[in-house]
């Protein structure tokens, strides 16, 4: 079976990407320092999300999963250093802290053998690509370099599914459901893939992805955000 790795078991980790890459047949290694998380992935080896809509909901179980604790760098860059394809959605403010664990992964994936690996990163982050990669490469040798520029894809990804906040409610017993929308869309930077472009479910691969993100920004998410300013300035107008 295909192995990916999912840096983040958070809502959007195991809401989407994590279960889109369950479903499109990987078996998922989830790193987190959740340990509570981390121990139900390990116990269980699946997890409930559960599919929201206006008719309704649908429960699914994501089978084929278990998690490494991000702190045990030796389990977490094994984890790396083995899988087939990569993903990370840990939030802006983490990465830093995640990039020790992935360089120790790459330097054993390069002494072992030449595979490339694409780190699709889902983050909420503009050039989310360059900044990690300048991370990395802080701590990479002139040598490791060249390799990392060889056998690395830093995929950028934008995220097509609404994840809420989860409430206590929506787990309804169980603290690893995840509720999503049923909707799943998942645009990335064809461009950056080493390599063939691996067969992922709602995997859309855009070039040049610049162009699909200003779009977004522009049309997607102007539209949510002049809805908000107008429905604030109705709401100002009627408490005046």
């Amino acid at each position: 079976m295909k192995q990916a790795v999912m840096y983040g078991g958070g809502n959007i980790g195991r809401g989407f990407i994590g279960a889109t890459l369950s479903q499109s047949g990987y078996e998922v290694t989830f790193i987190d320092v959740a340990e509570p998380v981390v121990k139900a992935l390990q116990e269980k080896n699946q997890y409930p999300v559960r599919y929201v809509s206006s008719e309704g909901h649908e429960d699914v179980v994501i089978e084929h999963v278990t998690a490494v604790n991000g702190n045990d760098q030796e389990a977490a860059s094994e984890a790396i250093a083995n899988c087939d394809i990569m993903a990370t959605a840990v939030g802006a403010r983490i990465l830093k802290f995640i990039v020790g664990n992935i360089v120790a992964g790459l330097r054993k994936r390069w002494a072992r053998d030449d595979r490339p690996l694409n780190i699709i990163i889902c983050e909420n982050l503009n050039d989310a690509n360059k900044i990690l990669e300048g991370m990395l490469k802080e701590q990479l040798s002139e040598e490791e370099k060249t390799l990392f520029d060889a056998r690395v894809g830093l995929v950028e990804a934008s995220i097509g599914r609404m994840v809420p906040v989860q409430t206590e409610e929506m787990k309804d017993g169980d603290p690893m459901r995840v509720c999503v929308e049923r909707y799943g869309f998942l645009p990335v930077d064809l461009a950056a893939f080493k390599g063939e472009v691996p067969e992922i479910q709602n995997l859309v691969p855009f070039e040049p992805f610049d162009f699909y993100i200003k779009r977004k920004l522009f049309i997607h998410n102007m539209g949510h955000a002049t809805c908000a300013y107008l429905g604030g300035y109705v709401l100002s107008l009627i408490h005046i």
